[in-house]
């Protein structure tokens, strides 16, 4: 019994002693959070006064205009932005002769009113360089903070002396309330000098730089470990201490626990910036109130850093980006986060600073190095919004910056876009088009044209090309439909519905080729091969009746996969021809290193009188010499009249394709104008036979 005792008693003493420590601990933590928001206060003070007393346009407007004239600029660029802020609630302009500018929440104060303010703080005005103190303002303790505005000059007209600026952040209930949420502290309040503290409470001196008490912050401390101490008993067994101690054990890693899943609620685990959802909380709270600007920034082609360095040197990249933009816009009233992924986003309080930002932002670079490689120069995209400009809500904003954040993504790397609503209008017709696309292969919204291709030695029809079409109704034209359909990643879907229906078409021309276009993406896609050899035996076609035309852009990729796709085309007999020759890279390497039967030419070589100038003739001249010399048809696209069929004849160009022979139609017109060209040339060989003789006996 005697050793149960000792135990279960050296259990309880340990117990107590334990929570003794972790209440005294946690009251020094508590200490410690005080003083140094005390201590945070009085820095930002000392650096908000600097810094607004450094801006030139501030030290001009004063000596141009003289406090009085530049009374409304200052109230919208140094007054209102200045007390927008959590902190700061008064800033002042003062001499040696006293107050020449005061704002305070409520508006521009009078000279009444800035007396007594300026009265409180004239030694500070009246000292050299700047300086922060603690001081009793109206019955309030205040940090407040005087910097000279440079460059130090009198006022307009000469009078006065050099001045100051004088920033008060109050203690008042909302600032000890703010703190008593943000530290968890219970009954946290401001306390005179003269008040005696609650016992079992905790202090903190407020002292200005004489030493002088202004006044205490005090607060009843958090106690976890009294926790502890509720279920101890005196009798209690060995197995009970040892039960209490795991249970404080649990306790704590609950506790900890909490912590890690609040911090999560609020921050990027990855980078330590405010995650989106504190992003657009804080975001919304500002943007129907104040002017402030948002900045969304998007890493540059980062799928790639991904590829080339892997997802953690992709996380790497990030880490530092969110280190520059942090450094960048230390000097900014701001708040940076990441939204996702490669995304970041930063609101910048305050006005007129939205032309500069976006310099500002897409100068940040990163640079990252693989063993053996180049170094690698990464940098942002960045689109801007303001409020209230474009718009009044967070989600507003959010919207347009990320408008802005396309455009400028579009125009290359590195590059920014201020929000204009001609983008919005424009992002609205993009999502229309998008959404009618998705309509339209699901309803089987298209279909194809057809053009005839003529051959110029004998004027009769050699092929057709397909053409694809909205159907009618639609006034989208393909250059502006196919890149959103592309976008989709729709095209290998609808691509095959093409090769489907102009294989069945092309049994409607017998002995005509039909022309079909592959895009990039079907190239890439690794069952293209399967898909037409399907398509050939379904509908019983020859290879021999088809061709594919191709870009000059696929061949530049020369990706594996395209190779493969290209050669299986060729060894199955289908015909391969490199469509728009000249509007890309016009490389004619391209026509010994790949396989290709036929060139065309696209119609700005030929078409608006081209064919008369000497340079234009030299270059197609040139470039069909060339193609015949390695058995490659040339056909020429954009023929609209006589005399340049007749002149491409001339030049022994093999094929012709324009509207002069036809334009692009549904297959039954087309039918009608290819009989209608061969009806024509049967008419011009009877026009030119021989002479017919009556001989009458």
């Amino acid at each position: 019994m005697v050793a149960i005792s000792a135990m279960t008693l050296g259990a309880a003493v340990s117990l107590w002693v334990a929570a003794g420590a972790l209440n005294s601990r946690e009251s020094q933590r508590q200490v410690e959070q005080v003083r140094g928001a005390i201590s945070r206060a009085r820095h930002n003070s000392d650096e908000q006064a600097k810094a607004l007393g450094q801006r030139h346009e501030l030290a001009r407007q004063l000596a141009a205009n003289g406090p009085d004239g530049a009374a409304e600029w200052l109230d919208e660029e140094l007054g209102q932005p200045a007390t927008a802020t959590v902190s700061t609630k008064t800033v002042l302009i003062a001499g040696r002769d006293g107050a020449v500018y005061g704002f305070a929440e409520g508006g521009r104060l009078s000279t009444r009113e800035m007396e007594p303010l300026a009265q409180s703080v004239s030694d500070m005005v009246h000292a050299g360089g700047a300086t922060t103190d603690v001081r009793n303002i109206n019955g309030v303790p205040a940090v407040v903070s005087a910097a000279p505005i440079a460059p130090s000059a009198p006022i307009s007209g000469g009078e006065g002396s050099a001045l100051k600026l004088v920033t008060f952040t109050y203690f008042d209930d909302p600032t000890i309330a703010r703190w008593a949420n943000a530290f968890m502290l219970e009954r946290l309040a401001l306390l005179s000098p003269r008040r005696p503290v609650p016992a079992g409470w905790r202090q903190v001196r407020l002292a200005g730089n004489g030493g002088e008490t202004i006044g205490r912050m005090a607060w009843q401390p958090d106690r976890p470990g009294d926790v502890l101490t509720r279920y101890i008993l005196p009798a209690e067994l060995v197995f009970g201490a040892i039960v209490l101690a795991l249970f404080w054990g649990m306790a704590h890693r609950a506790r900890t626990s909490t912590t890690r899943v609040n911090y999560l609620e609020r921050f990027d685990p990855t980078t330590g910036l405010v995650n989106r959802a504190t992003f657009m909380m804080r975001l919304d709270q500002i943007a129907g109130n104040h002017p402030c600007q948002l900045l969304r920034l998007d890493i540059d082609d980062f799928s790639a850093i991904n590829d080339a360095f892997g997802l953690p040197g992709g996380d790497e990249v990030i880490r530092e980006f969110s280190k520059r933009l942090v450094k960048v816009f230390s000097a900014d009233r701001c708040l940076i986060a990441r939204l996702d992924g490669d995304e970041f986003a930063i609101l910048v309080l305050g006005a007129g600073q939205i032309h500069s930002l976006g310099p500002k932002a897409t100068q940040v670079f990163v640079e990252k190095r693989r063993r053996g490689h180049p170094t690698t120069t990464i940098t942002l995209s960045a689109g801007i919004a303001a409020a209230p400009e474009h718009g009044h809500t967070a989600e507003d904003l959010m919207q347009n910056a990320d408008i802005a954040l396309g455009a400028a993504k579009a125009a290359g790397s590195a590059h920014h876009v201020i929000f204009d609503p001609a983008l919005g209008q424009a992002f609205k017709s993009r999502k229309d088009l998008e959404a009618q696309m998705k309509q339209a292969i699901d309803e089987q919204g298209f279909e194809l044209f057809y053009q005839p291709i003529v051959d110029l030695r004998t004027m009769r029809p050699n092929g057709v090309e397909a053409l694809l079409r909205l159907k009618q109704g639609a006034s989208a034209t393909p250059a502006e439909f196919v890149p959103v359909i592309e976008k989709l990643g729709l095209m290998p879907q609808l691509g095959g519905w093409i090769i489907a229906q102009a294989f069945a078409d092309s049994r409607k021309w017998l002995g005509l080729k039909t022309s079909i276009n592959l895009s990039p993406l079907q190239l890439e896609n690794p069952a293209l091969l399967d898909q037409i050899d399907f398509h050939r035996a379904r509908y019983n076609v020859s290879p021999a009746s088809i061709g594919f035309e191709i870009t000059e852009g696929i061949l530049l990729a020369d990706s594996d996969t395209v190779r493969s796709n290209l050669v299986g085309l060729r060894q199955r007999g289908y015909t391969l021809a490199l469509d728009d020759f000249g509007t890309g890279y016009s490389s004619l390497s391209y026509l010994s290193e790949f396989d290709i039967q036929r060139l065309k030419l696209d119609k700005s070589f030929v078409s608006g009188g081209r064919t008369q100038s000497e340079r234009s003739a030299a270059l197609v001249r040139g470039v069909i010499d060339i193609c015949h010399r390695l058995g490659i048809q040339v056909v020429a696209e954009g023929i609209e009249e006589e005399e340049e069929a007749r002149i491409l004849q001339d030049w022994s160009c093999d094929y012709a394709q324009g509207y002069h022979f036809g334009r692009p139609a549904p297959v039954w017109a087309t039918k009608r104008t290819i009989a209608m060209l061969r009806q024509k040339v049967a008419e011009s060989e009877v026009a030119e036979g021989p002479e017919q003789r009556l001989t009458i006996v």
